[in-house]
């Protein structure tokens, strides 16, 4: 097709990303996946192969489930087990600790003192879903093998910032982001190298979430 060629000629020359091979492809399979973009995810994944491990790029595709839903994540699952073949299971939590290392990893993400601040403002009708984020996403997902919390944070950030409109949402994983390590220049480059698989409207509402963000910050 012809608009392959304008859409590769856009990707290979005018896109200038510092952007390293491995954090190229954690970012970029997330953001496949909540476009719903299964061929290409395909083919990406089987050229990514050549640049990550194996078992990074499942855990990359895992990360999405709690963001994204199992509903929509299912069929690249199968696609993911279709092209990496099987790998070892990368659990390190047991239904007993699941919760209170979820809760751990969450109070290093948002901070201690701003999660329990939020946990307390809660209504008792809706404090279950604070539970479900610790053991399930952050109990089941984040203390996985294979990816760094930094690199699990870039990859949530990828992922919301491809899906629809969740502003709040990626706008509090920006923040975790910058709190877990990552700068504002590195999700920057990754907004750059997403550019074609987004579209404009959806990058430049990331770029300025981000720089509303950031520079609020610097006025501190």
């Amino acid at each position: 097709m012809e608009i392959e060629k304008i859409v590769n000629n856009f990707i290979n020359n005018d896109i200038k990303s510092n952007l390293d091979e491995r954090s190229k492809y954690l970012t970029l399979l997330p953001a496949l996946i909540s476009t719903d973009s299964k061929e290409i995810f395909k083919d990406k994944l089987s050229e990514a192969v050549n640049h990550v491990d194996k078992e990074s790029l499942k855990e990359a595709v895992y990360q999405t489930v709690p963001y994204l839903g199992f509903g929509k994540v299912y069929p690249f699952l199968v696609i993911t087990e279709e092209v990496l073949g099987k790998t070892e299971e990368a659990s390190t939590t047991t239904n007993d600790n699941r919760y209170s290392k979820g809760l751990e990893v969450q109070g290093e993400i948002v901070g201690k003192d701003n999660l329990e601040m939020l946990r307390k403002n809660e209504s008792d009708d809706f404090k279950f879903i604070w539970d479900y984020l610790a053991s399930y996403c952050f109990g089941d997902f984040y203390t996985r093998k294979y990816l760094t919390i930094k690199e699990r944070e870039l990859i949530t950030f990828a992922t919301l910032a491809s899906f629809q409109d969740v502003s709040p949402q990626l706008g509090s994983h920006i923040q975790a982001n910058l709190g877990a390590g990552n700068s504002k220049e590195l999700l920057i480059e990754v907004v750059k190298n997403l550019v074609p698989y987004l579209g404009f409207p959806r990058s430049l509402n990331t770029i300025n979430l981000i720089k509303k963000i950031t520079e609020k910050g610097e006025d501190k």
